[in-house]
């Protein structure tokens, strides 16, 4: 078994990701789904909704970790955990709207270490569909994957690209590559 169990499913809007994230639900896989800040005042800033939604992830992240080693729970410490996103896709983001984070925040990435390979989801039109949760047209999606590239690159993490192919496929191809 890895030592690192926490593996991030990222991509730029409306490349399959949460598809992934629910069929790995669907196998039994244990699976955090992606922060909706929808619930907040839609008048916040980006910072401000960036800031919330950090440390959503960061809760998730230490979520099972602390509830089970308080418990002394190693078989739910040993289990895979898949992530739709990561505090690293918040700085993306933030860097693609030219917003400054708090320096704090690069502590916690480099302290709160997911699996060293990242399954990225590319653009993939095929699929795209703007919804009222994602307002983003492919064009802005296409801009988004350079900033979340950069973004894992610059954490030290390898992105493993998964294949354009129908969901269990691209299921079995993270599940074999780990």
């Amino acid at each position: 078994m890895m030592k690192n169990n926490k593996i991030i499913i990222s991509g730029p809007p409306g490349s399959g990701k949460t598809t992934i994230i629910n069929e790995l639900k669907n196998r039994g896989y244990l699976t955090r789904k992606e922060i909706n800040p929808s619930d907040l005042n839609k008048k916040q800033t980006r910072i401000q909704l960036s800031n919330y939604i950090f440390k959503k992830r960061l809760d998730q992240y230490n979520e099972l970790t602390t509830k089970n080693a308080a418990n002394n729970d190693e078989d739910i410490l040993k289990q895979l955990i898949f992530f739709d996103r990561s505090t690293i896709d918040v700085i993306a983001y933030l860097n693609m709207w030219n917003e400054k984070y708090p320096l704090e925040w690069d502590k916690m990435i480099h302290k709160y270490r997911y699996m060293k390979h990242v399954f990225y989801t590319p653009n993939w039109q095929d699929i795209y569909k703007e919804t009222n949760l994602r307002p983003e047209n492919y064009q802005k999606a296409k801009k988004i994957d350079l900033f979340l590239r950069q973004a894992f690159l610059k954490y030290n993490y390898n992105i493993i690209e998964v294949p354009k192919l129908n969901i269990n496929k691209r299921v079995d191809f993270i599940l074999n590559s780990l």
